[in-house]
């Protein structure tokens, strides 16, 4: 009997010892993300260039997409933050709502690119369109402005 006892005690001090030596529970920290001030139009379509998804192939800020080889747009899905300089705000409303179902070859030659722009005619609102075209308009750099002046 007594090495019965003996055996409870091993157990119950290698259960003690693990739990002792087991880290803490990470601990679930929340915090608030900064709000944009959504009561511009550009601030409302950066909101909806991210909950439509644009980011995942245009870029953070529209700086420029992942691989698409062979597109002649040097093998990637392109920046957008150029748009204000070859679109009005009615031709990229546009393409957004139609998409591009062709895209140019890199190598006229090589194969066709993966990826093309969708179109979200039937998926967008006016409002969420109107505020997206503002957004890509204001992300029109500086200093590409200054050096049309």
């Amino acid at each position: 009997m007594r090495w019965l006892a003996v055996l409870a005690l091993v157990v119950v001090s290698g259960v003690a010892v693990r739990a002792l030596l087991q880290p803490p529970a990470p601990e679930v920290i929340r915090t608030a993300l900064a709000q944009p001030d959504a009561n511009t139009a550009a601030a409302r379509g950066r909101l909806a260039y991210e909950r439509y998804g644009c980011r995942m192939c245009h870029g953070v800020d529209g700086k420029g997409g992942f691989a698409n080889p062979n597109a002649e747009t040097d093998g990637k899905v392109p920046a957008v933050i150029y748009v204000k300089e070859g679109y009005t705000a009615a031709e990229v409303a546009k393409v957004i709502q139609d998409g591009q179902s062709r895209i140019g070859r890199g190598d006229p030659g090589g194969l066709t690119p993966p990826y093309r722009m969708p179109g979200w005619h039937d998926r967008i609102s006016r409002q969420d369109l109107d505020d997206l075209v503002q957004y890509l308009m204001s992300l029109y750099p500086e200093a590409a402005a200054e050096k049309w002046r």
